[in-house]
């Protein structure tokens, strides 16, 4: 098992972190350990000066992109550096290849009025009639001049 690191100056939100970065060392092998925790792990590598410029590597072995957010030095000429994934940049191919609707809304204030060119609803067609909320007895106009959007959230099937 071997690390990449890097000295990236991207900003955390970008999808590709590493074009552009500087590559402190390539192919470092890393020190045996019993178990490694693929969310936040501690790589140990032979003690090097230039690893502590490092703030980014990628684990062949997990196939995963890191942030180095520390490191210790211990008594045995090694460095453990302590990470979190990235998520981003470690599934940034599946991010980059997924097709979805993102529904945008002028205001925080009216979330329930969301005109989007984009969305793949006829607004002009008007398919229900007459919604009711039994719970509330809520009762809707389906003959306003917008589209509903109708969001369930939480509850149990009735046994």
């Amino acid at each position: 098992m071997t690390v990449t690191l890097y000295k990236s100056a991207k900003d955390n939100r970008a999808l590709d972190k590493i074009s552009g970065a500087a590559v402190v060392a390539a192919a470092v092998p890393i020190q045996n350990t019993d178990k490694i925790n693929k969310l936040r792990p501690v790589f140990e590598l032979a003690m090097n000066a230039a690893y502590m410029q490092a703030n980014y590597l990628y684990c062949d072995a997990l196939d995963r992109y890191y942030y180095i957010t520390d490191f210790d030095i211990n008594t045995a000429q090694r460095i453990e550096l302590n990470c979190i994934i990235d998520v981003r940049q470690s599934f940034s191919a599946a991010i980059r290849a997924t097709e979805c609707t993102i529904i945008r809304a002028e205001a925080i204030a009216q979330p329930t009025k969301i005109i989007d060119s984009k969305l793949p609803v006829n607004p002009t067609s008007k398919i229900v009639t007459s919604i009711v909320l039994p719970e509330t007895s809520q009762s809707f106009d389906t003959n306003a001049e917008y589209s509903y959007l109708l969001t369930v959230v939480g509850g149990e099937p009735s046994a």
